[in-house]
């Protein structure tokens, strides 16, 4: 569980650091690198630009290949799984549940953004946005903000927390992405990661 668990932080935050799906109407391939300030990983992110999203990259040490997970932000649904795997496990969660089960409230992010500005970064134009942001996270809401330089398309090519990068695009190419990237493994055992937790929160009452 806890490495299922690890598995889906890692995929979620990459993910989330990445970009918001719901701006962009544009199809693309991009590899990114996300850090956590200790351990920075590349991944290969493409969009259909309609709703589906695709994300590939290192796993955790000792996992026989890459992390995988496919996602729809109209459904907000997502599927995690690690390629080459003996265990051929698909796991899945619905992002507002999984954020409730985590005892965080999603609805009370509350932004005020700030224009600094055109930029440029890995040769493409971005306009810097700052947003103070407050987020409720079991009972407690501490306050920070996020930074992020965003194409005209809306898609970030680099982010920032409080001032810590934790996100940057190495190449961005808009096109057409194969279908392909997009779908889960039809052969895999699917395990809801939203009973689970769900579950587990029962037993420590």
């Amino acid at each position: 569980m806890k490495k299922y668990l690890t598995i889906m932080t890692i995929a979620a935050s990459a993910h989330c650091h990445a970009v918001d799906f719901n701006d962009v109407k544009t199809p693309f391939f991009a590899i990114v690198e996300v850090t956590d300030g200790v351990t920075p990983r590349d991944f290969e992110l493409r969009y259909d630009g309609e709703s589906q999203s695709s994300l590939k990259g290192e796993a955790p040490t000792g996992a026989p290949g890459n992390l995988r997970m496919v996602g729809n932000s109209k459904d907000m649904t997502y599927f995690f799984w690690v390629e080459n795997d003996p265990r051929k496990v698909v796991m899945t969660m619905d992002e507002k549940q999984f954020a409730t089960n985590l005892g965080i409230d999603l609805s009370s992010i509350k932004e005020n953004s700030t224009n600094l500005g055109k930029k440029e970064f890995i040769g493409i134009e971005c306009t810097h946005w700052r947003k103070d942001i407050q987020i409720t996270h079991q009972g407690k809401e501490p306050t920070g903000y996020i930074e992020a330089c965003i194409t005209k398309e809306g898609i970030p090519l680099w982010e920032k927390d409080s001032g810590r990068l934790v996100m940057k695009a190495k190449m961005l190419e808009l096109g057409k992405q194969n279908e392909q990237w997009f779908k889960a493994p039809s052969d895999h055992k699917v395990v809801d990661m939203n009973a689970l937790m769900q579950s587990l929160k029962a037993l420590q009452k």
